[in-house]
């Protein structure tokens, strides 16, 4: 597994979402992990962490508001030309269904660096994918099925589009 594979993706969703702030058209933050310590050690004026570990499961990426609504997203980059269903887990695939199902906006954002594409993936088309047991989703079927996001000037993705 390469390291670090989607922090080109992650630089311009955090691009986009400071625009955003800036600009008051939504407010999306990136979620943290929620991490315990077992033990904080006080030592000249600086705290030294002694065995950390994540102490739940994340839920997605990004979330926020648009216009009024709740929004939640997962990012993920993709090095090959299809979308491996394994790179998202179940437990953020039924966080993103809750939300739908609640009326908030919930979503994936993909980025092909093969292709160097960008799409927001629907969960219908999503759900019907693991429903027919797909392990993953070629580039075509996503291309096909999905809304194809562009860098926008100064360098954003407009996710709400």
């Amino acid at each position: 597994m390469i390291k670090n594979r989607g922090m080109f993706l992650e630089k311009i969703i955090n691009k986009t979402i400071s625009y955003f702030w800036t600009n008051n058209y939504a407010f999306i933050e990136k979620k943290t992990l929620d991490i315990s310590f077992d033990k904080v050690i006080h030592k000249e004026n600086h705290l030294i962490i002694n065995k950390g570990y994540i102490s739940k499961k994340s839920t997605v990426d990004y979330i926020g508001m648009f216009n009024g609504a709740f929004v939640c997203f997962e990012a993920k980059s993709c090095n090959e030309n299809r979308f491996d269903l394994s790179n998202i887990k179940e437990h953020q695939i039924q966080y993103l269904n809750l939300i739908n199902k609640n009326g908030g906006i919930a979503f994936v954002v993909l980025f092909f660096s093969t292709n160097n594409t960008f799409f927001k993936l629907n969960l219908q088309f999503l759900n019907s994918c693991i429903s027919k047991g797909f392990k993953s989703i070629s580039y075509e079927e996503i291309k096909k099925n999905s809304k194809q996001l562009f860098l926008e000037f100064p360098g954003i993705l407009n996710i709400f589009e």
